[in-house]
């Protein structure tokens, strides 16, 4: 009998984790591992990271972390931030996107191919596999002022101005929400996922002193609850008290 409840134990161990099995940590399998497209077969690496890095002969202006892929020259439209009219906005001076901001509408502004390198070539084809139309982002591929804005600097200074924010330096991720009416600290008991739980905004989200993309998404799907989130969302879901948007809330005093 003991022999045998060795067994069963030896086997259990053996078995993955449920929680971990639901959750897809990580770029393979996710909507940004291009290794099985058949564009990526031809080319003949299968490599997931490649589509975007490289080692060597990257882009010199390095826009992400050796960056290897074509990067947009759109001009774009950037958020509509009229003064009174957009709280939390107003304050901060509307600019190009840049830096990994730039990167993402590299695919998702629709001007480039999600196979097109720095050096100008085509993996795997002689011409641009663009993104579907459903994934572009701008309005009519360069205009982003009806999105949040991104590429803006968010630190003490503009918190203290605008009043609605969160001081990006010193608020940390689970905190209370001190200045509302409902406390609670937005961060869920069940949060699944790596925990960005006490670091602050500023460390956690932000590049840089500044608001991007990646603020709000994790492209790798590693941090926050991105691994279990459709859209990579490092802070996704509804608050501890169901009382409204996780990621919205960390920033902002509603």
């Amino acid at each position: 009998m003991k022999k045998l409840n060795f067994l069963m134990i030896g086997a259990a161990l053996c078995l993955p984790s449920l929680s971990h099995a639901a959750i897809n940590r990580g770029v393979i399998g996710s909507p940004h591992d291009f290794s099985t497209n058949y564009w990526a077969f031809q080319y003949g690496s299968h490599r997931v990271c490649e589509v975007c890095h490289a080692v060597h002969h990257t882009d010199p202006n390095q826009i992400a972390p050796l960056w290897a892929h074509a990067t947009t020259t759109n001009s774009f439209i950037p958020y509509n931030n009229t003064p009174g009219q957009y709280t939390g906005t107003q304050d901060s001076t509307p600019a190009a996107p840049g830096g990994v901001s730039l990167a993402c509408l590299s695919c998702h502004d629709g001007t480039v191919g999600l196979n097109q390198t720095a050096s100008g070539g085509f993996m795997g084809t002689t011409n641009a596999v663009y993104i579907d139309p459903t994934y572009i982002i701008p309005d009519n591929g360069n205009d982003l002022h009806t999105t949040h804005p991104i590429s803006i600097v968010y630190n003490t200074a503009l918190a203290t101005l605008d009043g609605g924010l969160e001081d990006p330096m010193t608020y940390t991720i689970g905190s209370p929400k001190t200045r509302l009416t409902y406390q609670t600290a937005p961060e869920p008991t069940t949060w699944s996922g790596t925990s960005l739980h006490g670091l602050t905004i500023d460390k956690a989200m932000l590049f840089n002193h500044k608001v991007e993309c990646a603020s709000c998404h994790d492209v790798h799907k590693m941090d926050g609850s991105s691994p279990s989130s459709g859209i990579m969302a490092r802070l996704s879901g509804d608050d501890a008290g169901a009382k409204g948007s996780l990621l919205c809330r960390t920033c902002h005093v509603k």
